[in-house]
């Protein structure tokens, strides 16, 4: 990790959730590579704070070896093609727990946690 993404970490780590509304664009875009780059690398723990005020765990990845399963759409005559914009405050992941794709917001982010090697 360099010296940003070590920044990054400890103050999720410390318990400041209010870290990624609290920060300026650039940085909550750094977080958002940093934490997607983690999840392709392996699966990771996530809290956060559902819509309905409730407070989740999730064990997640982005990772296909980890139990990540992009769906092929066979059937491309019925294909239905979304012309749906990605939405960046939200991000999607393979919930290993449950072997369904979930998502959480960025800002509802409380905390993470990964072993490291």
């Amino acid at each position: 990790m360099n010296f940003e993404e070590t920044a990054m970490w400890q103050r999720l780590s410390n318990g400041d959730a209010n870290y990624y509304t609290k920060a300026a664009e650039p940085e909550r875009t750094a977080f958002r590579v940093w934490l997607k780059g983690l999840l392709q690398e392996r699966a990771i723990t996530v809290e956060f704070e559902k819509a309905d005020g409730s407070v989740r765990a999730m064990i997640c990845t982005l990772n296909e070896e980890k139990g990540a399963k992009y769906a092929v759409n066979e059937n491309k005559e019925n294909a239905i093609t979304s012309k749906k914009k990605p939405n960046d405050d939200v991000c999607a992941v393979w919930d290993c727990t449950q072997n369904a794709w979930r998502s959480f917001r960025w800002d509802r982010l409380k905390r993470i946690e990964f072993a490291i090697g």
